[in-house]
């Protein structure tokens, strides 16, 4: 066999290769997009962004993410198409936190926290705007602490 068929060959089961985990990864995504969805529609904000809590799962149940599973899978791609419902999510993202309670943002700033600290600083900003607006000094003033020394890096205005 020349070396062009088994370079071609080889060409051929990258590319099949690439096109299948792309498509199981697009339709994983899919299906993590239309529960976030749901559970918004549910009034389940956190589930909506976060998926589902993988420390209340058993071993038999399906896992089912949220928005930020979503933006996760997409927003390191560098090879091929994003899916429409990735730029959708990095909206509906934006959306969820303004929405929560302030005993919502307390629990949702004490769970996550310790266990994946994406947006946990936008609920303690949330919160910290809440408790000014408010005239709660006191949250206020520990929501500021928080972020000063949780997430030093984080960029807000004090």
């Amino acid at each position: 066999m020349s070396t062009l068929k088994k370079l071609s060959f080889l060409f051929l089961f990258v590319l099949f290769t690439y096109c299948s985990a792309w498509v199981k990864v697009y339709f994983q995504s899919s299906d993590y997009y239309e529960y976030a969805q749901q559970q918004k529609d549910s009034g389940n904000l956190t589930y909506a962004l976060k998926g589902m809590n993988k420390l209340e799962l058993r071993i038999e149940d399906k896992y089912s993410g949220g928005y930020q599973q979503v933006i996760e899978t997409w927003e390191s791609s560098l090879v091929g198409l994003k899916p429409d419902f990735y730029e959708k999510a990095l909206e509906e993202s934006k959306l969820v936190i303004p929405l929560l309670t302030e005993e919502q943002l307390l629990s949702f700033i004490e769970i996550y926290v310790q266990l994946d600290t994406r947006y946990v600083p936008d609920a303690a900003l949330e919160l910290l705007n809440r408790s000014k607006m408010n005239g709660n000094t006191k949250l206020a003033q520990e929501m500021d602490e928080f972020l000063k020394e949780a997430f030093p890096d984080y960029q807000y205005q004090s």
